[in-house]
């Protein structure tokens, strides 16, 4: 990759030069094989892989994927929890040219519809079931109904009609070697979707040379021997592809998989494989240090612990750092693919519950408001390249100079560091993901018995901001539609974090002068309602 930073040489950066660059996430694999090839690479359970053996089923699910028709441009989505075989499948995809398209199996299967129907993968896989449910023929019907040539089930094949993971990779001895494939900077590697503002969630399009340089740059900040990091994140969203995915192997560190959080499994974990580092949001936090386990984890071997997605409860930090790891909160989001900013080594605890922390120095930036809060915009080497099929919200996104429009209100401190302070967009963030209220509103509104509908966030305790929604029902239908009837339509067509916690049947709503919704007095009305019981 062309992009370099080596005209810094801050001593902060303590991996600047023992993390590789490189264009793509198998390369990553291959460097520390041939260096540490019995290092651990993965851990599920109690199976393990080193290094050279993770080298070696890489080359061979991009082998498979070859054998089955996969070439450069062809989009393949995965609908798995964190597992050996979704970094397998990830870094193989970039040895071919192909495009990820990651699916989360919390999602409703009218959400997986409309991911299927955009992205127009060729080659799909699944795992079998999901919190003890079967899913794999459902989703097998489904992704064949939009498309898909072949759908690969995670494990063993459940009938006939079923390709598993073992026969997948079975099929690719029949190619000698995969094609080589030069790629390009400017190629695409992912394809993560999140909740769009008009409604459906877009395709955010990250190339590899975006990818590969957020790797680096986090990696160099973080980098420390031996590293070992939780993934239990979601491998549809950027931090469980990235922050907790490919920056521990870009330090030549080892993936511990919890398939579904726990938090008595995330501190069990923690002592057990002397876990390293903890990424994710303040709401998993919460739950772990609220948990009984907490006071007799021994968090001896946890040197970082990091935070992004909302703001840390002030009462949290000092819980935290009696751990002894270095505390830190760091911001980003999917379409700029890195954190921008990291809290100082000796922050204090009102700069760690205040601040999203100082920007990094090899990354551009610009406040749009003068000495004033203004809006927070990003130009950097890890940018997104469009959203999928949508044209005019690309040309929407980015400055006419090519900043990235983060929609969030931000102001400098005469510390230096940053503050957020509103949002000019009315996405809000529930347990640290992005809620777009027309999203909600629309699955509401699917209801043939809710005439208008309007969602607002209120603050909560445990995940920063939930959804509270207003709804006016047609008057035929007043007396039979109840908050839980539209809670369970809703959990019928949501993913849970979307799910409004509270419905508020109102004959009216609200209007300012010029007849619009006056959304800062549901919101008022929203604060109000939370109080109640």
């Amino acid at each position: 990759m062309s992009v370099r930073w080596d005209e810094v040489s801050l001593e902060e950066f303590a991996g600047r030069d023992l993390v590789p660059q490189v264009d793509c996430l198998a390369d990553y694999v291959d460097y520390w094989a041939e260096r540490t090839p019995a290092a651990l690479f993965d851990r599920d359970g109690q199976v393990d892989r080193n290094y050279d053996q993770a080298a070696s089923e890489i080359a061979a699910c991009a082998k498979a994927l070859a054998a089955a028709g996969v070439v450069p441009g062809d989009r393949v989505a995965v609908l798995s929890d964190p597992r050996p075989e979704f970094i397998t499948i990830l870094a193989a995809l970039g040895r071919v040219g192909a495009v990820w398209v990651g699916l989360n199996p919390a999602y409703t299967f009218g959400e997986l519809e409309h991911v299927l129907a955009d992205a127009s993968p060729k080659l799909a896989f699944t795992i079998a079931s999901y919190r003890e449910s079967e899913i794999a023929a459902d989703f097998v019907a489904l992704a064949r109904q939009n498309g898909v040539e072949q759908t690969i089930v995670l494990g063993s094949s459940a009938n006939s009609g079923t390709v598993g993971w073992d026969e997948f990779i079975g099929q690719g001895k029949s190619v000698e070697t995969a094609p080589a494939v030069v790629l390009a900077e400017s190629d695409p590697a992912l394809i993560v979707y999140t909740s769009g503002s008009t409604g459906r969630p877009k395709g955010a399009v990250i190339s590899h040379g975006a990818f590969t340089a957020g790797c680096y740059l986090q990696a160099s900040k973080y980098f420390h021997r031996e590293a070992r990091v939780i993934a239990y994140l979601p491998i549809n969203h950027v931090a469980g592809l990235l922050d907790l995915g490919g920056v521990p192997i870009a330090m030549g560190g080892s993936l511990h998989y919890l398939r579904q959080f726990d938090p008595a499994e995330l501190l069990a974990m923690t002592a057990k494989d002397k876990i390293t580092m903890w990424g994710g949001v303040p709401t998993v936090m919460q739950f772990a240090a609220g948990h009984p386990d907490w006071a007799k984890t021994d968090f001896s071997s946890l040197e970082y612990l990091a935070w992004g997605g909302s703001p840390m409860p002030a009462e949290l930090v000092p819980i935290l750092r009696a751990t002894g790891a270095r505390l830190g909160a760091v911001y980003g989001l999917t379409e700029s693919c890195v954190a921008f900013t990291y809290s100082d080594a000796n922050a204090t605890d009102e700069q760690l519950a205040s601040t999203i922390g100082r920007p990094d120095p090899r990354l551009d930036f610009r406040i749009d408001g003068g000495d004033g809060p203004g809006e927070l915009l990003l130009k950097n080497p890890c940018l997104m390249t469009e959203y999928l099929n949508q044209p005019e919200a690309t040309a929407a996104t980015f400055t006419p100079d090519g900043y990235l429009r983060t929609g969030d209100l931000a102001q400098m401190r005469p510390d230096g560091l940053i503050e957020i302070v509103g949002r000019l967009k009315e996405m809000f963030k529930s347990g640290g993901y992005n809620v777009y209220p027309r999203e909600v509103e629309l699955a509401i509104e699917e209801h043939e018995a809710v005439e208008t509908v309007v969602v607002v966030p209120v603050p909560d305790e445990r995940f920063h901001e939930v959804g509270v929604a207003f709804v006016v029902l047609a008057q035929a239908s007043s007396s039979s539609v109840t908050a839980d009837v539209l809670r369970e339509h809703c959990r019928a067509r949501l993913a849970a974090y979307k799910v409004p916690k509270r419905f508020e049947l109102v004959d009216r709503l609200p209007q300012i002068s010029i007849g619009k919704i006056d959304r800062s007095a549901l919101r008022r009305l929203a604060a109000e309602a939370a109080k109640r019981p």
